[in-house]
């Protein structure tokens, strides 16, 4: 046995890259760890808040429907169907749906008398559609209180709009709800990428809901969203980004939600189930629409993630430099591994507990990999999303 492997005397760079590895650690744990936490923890408090018994507001629901006809006999039989004491109504706004879906909507509104639809202008080919179509049926709303979904959710609960106007009924302007993804069938989707894709849910879900419950309302779901329709027409509605072809949920909320008037509602009851038919394609592509408006969005939660990515690489690269640099001891490499375990254990567990409070996959293994690559993906997303810039620009300038 050679006692120089087991040497505590190595060299003092081997102890300042240990120090650096704990500090990265800390410095990660601080800024990671929290966001996880408080995430899980409000899911637990919204789920255990009780519902009051009056006192609802008359709402009107908003459904951007694009093709999803099939879906639509299912959806909107559940948000009519809702346990909910006030007056609602329901306005689909068809766009540009070649399926069944005017066919499917009539049948319906013959059961449903406060069932509507409403349609996007087939010549408006220089705004963006979305943004139209949402503006067309918000115009066309009776009521002050909006609560937005699209044609491809499903909500299982009864109590979804209950959960979502609770925070209307108590003063606030703009609701921040969830929205689970799910695969076509309603289950979770089982493809070679579905770690990755749950993976980037979580991450993106953790950043806007913490940042929105920490009273810094940063972007919001589409597919779940409630403000008033006061608050829309008071910011002139999209005006200010009519040159953009997206940016509904989350440039839009920069706009109108601040801390003293938005609220966040993410309970199991409030929260919808978004359909992915394609989910690797779907992925791809909210990734683009994110990162092409995220520049013009505040920086602040996006400096603090962007910070972990670094310190995701930084940790692992100070542990090895310390092994290399302290042999022949392989005390510094012990230390490295111990320091590596350690920290990678707690924080699979954190984020298993997290993914789980929001119903993703529960990923434990590869959270470390991923963590690490997710700054190469996203660079990935940031090339191509260069090369296809026009692609989110209208033809209002």
């Amino acid at each position: 046995m050679q006692p120089e492997l087991y040497s505590l005397t190595f060299s003092p760079l081997a102890i300042c890259l240990l120090s650096a590895m704990l500090i990265c650690m800390a410095t990660l744990a601080t800024i990671l760890w929290p966001k996880l936490v408080r995430v899980r923890h409000r899911v637990s408090m919204d789920d255990e808040a009780p519902l009051p018994a009056t006192g609802y507001p008359s709402v009107s629901v908003i459904v951007y429907s694009q093709a999803d006809g099939t879906n639509l006999r299912t959806l909107l039989p559940q948000i009519l169907q809702q346990d909910y004491p006030a007056p609602i109504e329901v306005i689909v706004v068809n766009d540009e749906s070649q399926d069944d879906t005017e066919t499917i909507v009539s049948q319906l509104e013959l059961q449903y008398s406060n069932l509507y639809m409403t349609f996007a202008p087939d010549k408006s080919r220089n705004l963006s559609r979305r943004k139209l179509a949402i503006t067309l049926g918000i115009k066309a709303a009776r009521y002050d209180a909006l609560l937005l979904t699209c044609g491809n959710c499903r909500i299982d609960s009864p109590n979804w709009m209950k959960r979502m106007m609770r925070h209307i009924s108590a003063g606030a302007e703009v609701v921040i709800g969830y929205a689970k993804p799910v695969g076509p069938d309603g289950e979770p989707d089982e493809d070679s990428r579905r770690r990755r894709r749950s993976f980037d849910f979580t991450w993106h879900a953790v950043r806007y809901l913490s940042s929105a419950i920490c009273h810094r309302p940063l972007i919001a779901t589409g597919f779940n969203l409630a403000y008033t329709r006061r608050l829309f027409f008071a910011h002139k509605g999209f005006s200010q980004t009519l040159n953009l072809k997206f940016g509904d949920d989350d440039i839009f909320l920069r706009e109108i939600a601040n801390r003293h008037n938005t609220a966040v509602e993410i309970s199991h009851e409030a929260r919808v189930d978004s359909l992915m038919h394609q989910p690797a394609q779907m992925h791809d592509t909210l990734r683009l629409r994110r990162d092409f408006t995220s520049k013009y969005l505040a920086r602040r939660a996006f400096r603090s993630m962007a910070l972990t990515s670094i310190l995701w690489w930084a940790w692992p690269l100070a542990g090895i430099a310390a092994s290399l640099i302290g042999l022949p001891s392989l005390i510094p490499a012990a230390i490295s591994l111990i320091l590596a375990l350690t920290f990678s254990f707690i924080h699979m567990s954190q984020w298993r507990r997290t993914a789980s409070a929001l119903g993703q996959r529960p990923l434990y293994w590869t959270v470390p990999w991923l963590s690490w690559s997710r700054p190469f993906r996203t660079l990935r997303y940031r090339i191509l999303g260069r090369r296809d810039r026009s692609q989110n620009l209208t033809h209002v300038i």
